[in-house]
């Protein structure tokens, strides 16, 4: 997941009702005047993710494959927080693009309104050869609707402050129960005036959505070696799993005190950065990625991290974004949209965005451009799979919206771990997650 998700979900069976009326009036569209020699135009919505230089960047990229197709790629970079907002009403009125890009949320409201193709027809052995992303692990309801542009991106680690952790004698946290025992040590008075002003772990809990589940909740339910959901797209939070993971949480703020006074103002971000950053905590979980290492290296923080945090069990986890790019069921030449996919995808395009973007990659035997000291780790923690995308599930955001919710209720002492996840999963079996009649 991204960012917020509007509330009200688009209907799919509106949505393919109006796909299939309005498919005319798109067709007329996509051609410059509809006359002989007008170049094609081929229509891509993405959204604005590269810190202000998406436009420059994408059309640097997609040259080359204009030229050589006669075909004019015309972008619309939209912002997260209106991202789904934007689909919703243009998918619905037929006015959305040819390519598109979606996250795990997002797929199977569209998957099953028909809004976008199965690639299995486009995809070839060499594909699945090639591209790194294309497992089982990627596919949503068990097909590929998407080429993912970079390899598993966002990934949640476990950031640790070396100097506070050789303060208290200890190294670097390998399960929960080293978190637990480190951050009891690191929580003290420093200063000798009466007042803690040194944590064990920073972490914020007052986001508004369910956007902070990416930091406080996916990575920790797989190292406790479940799920949400199961295959069948049920929730099963009440499982032993999700109610260990919950307690782990619940421990942290309430029986062994190592969180902030204001970890319920906080996001998790913001947490981090009033607390690991200036060396006020000995441990955080936050997004691995380029602006994280450099801000603590400007700093001049003496930090270490690690993807393979261990549960109880001694499962491991990190939850990472592997959003993709996707052919809508209404692009009409769609051979030319695919082509695009795969040309920004692959070798030429996608190795170019890379590049520009400093992004991880997403084929085999590719030039590294992603953070340099991520690189043996993250692809380690990729091979064997502890980096992992969330699971597809129908209904999925009514649940974490629901699930965040609760969890905020929980922090606060005013629901158990148990009848949290006991609440939150009958709350999403009582939804209907059948798909929908064809």
């Amino acid at each position: 997941m991204k960012k917020k998700v509007v509330s009200l979900l688009l209907c799919a069976a509106m949505i393919a009702t109006m796909l299939v009326g309005c498919g005319s009036d798109k067709k007329e569209a996509k051609k410059d005047g509809g006359g002989e020699g007008k170049t094609e135009t081929l229509e891509v919505w993405l959204p604005a993710k590269l810190n202000g230089e998406d436009e420059t960047i994408w059309n640097e990229i997609a040259a080359p494959f204009e030229k050589e197709h006669d075909v004019d790629v015309t972008f619309q970079f939209i912002s997260w927080k209106d991202y789904e907002a934007k689909y919703s009403s243009a998918i619905s009125t037929n006015s959305g693009p040819d390519v598109g890009y979606m996250y795990v949320e997002m797929f199977p409201t569209y998957i099953d309104a028909g809004a976008v193709e199965d690639l299995g027809k486009y995809l070839t052995d060499e594909d699945y050869e090639k591209y790194t992303v294309l497992g089982e692990q990627y596919k949503i309801f068990g097909k590929n609707y998407g080429i993912a542009q970079s390899g598993p991106e966002a990934c949640v680690a476990t950031f640790y402050n070396t100097d506070i952790l050789e303060s208290i004698g200890e190294e670097a946290p390998k399960n929960w129960e080293d978190v637990m025992r480190i951050a009891k040590a690191a929580t003290k008075d420093t200063d000798g005036d009466g007042k803690i002003d040194q944590y064990g772990v920073a972490q914020g809990w007052g986001q508004t959505f369910y956007q902070d589940l990416n930091w406080n909740w996916y990575s920790y339910i797989y190292q406790a070696g479940g799920d949400i959901f199961d295959e069948d797209g049920k929730c099963i939070l009440d499982e032993k799993e999700g109610i260990e993971t919950a307690q782990f949480l619940y421990d942290l703020k309430n029986t062994a005190n190592v969180l902030p006074e204001d970890t319920m103002s906080l996001t998790n971000n913001e947490a981090f950065e009033k607390y690991f950053v200036p060396g006020k905590a000995a441990i955080g979980f936050v997004s691995a990625n380029s602006s994280m290492f450099e801000q603590l290296k400007s700093n001049g923080v003496n930090y270490g991290y690690t993807f393979e945090l261990q549960g109880n069990n001694g499962a491991m986890g990190s939850r990472a974004s592997v959003d993709q790019l996707v052919l809508m069921s209404a692009a009409e030449d769609k051979d030319l949209a695919f082509e695009f996919i795969k040309y920004v995808t692959g070798e030429e395009g996608g190795g170019k965005y890379h590049e520009l973007a400093k992004s991880n990659s997403n084929m085999k035997d590719q030039e590294w451009f992603g953070v340099p000291e991520l690189q043996e780790s993250w692809t380690k923690a990729v091979d064997e799979g502890t980096i992992r995308p969330i699971t597809a599930a129908r209904r999925a955001p009514e649940v974490y919206d629901y699930l965040w919710k609760d969890l905020q209720e929980m922090m606060n002492g005013k629901m158990t771990p148990e009848e949290a996840m006991k609440d939150v999963t009958e709350y999403a079996n009582g939804l209907d997650y059948a798909a929908p009649k064809k």
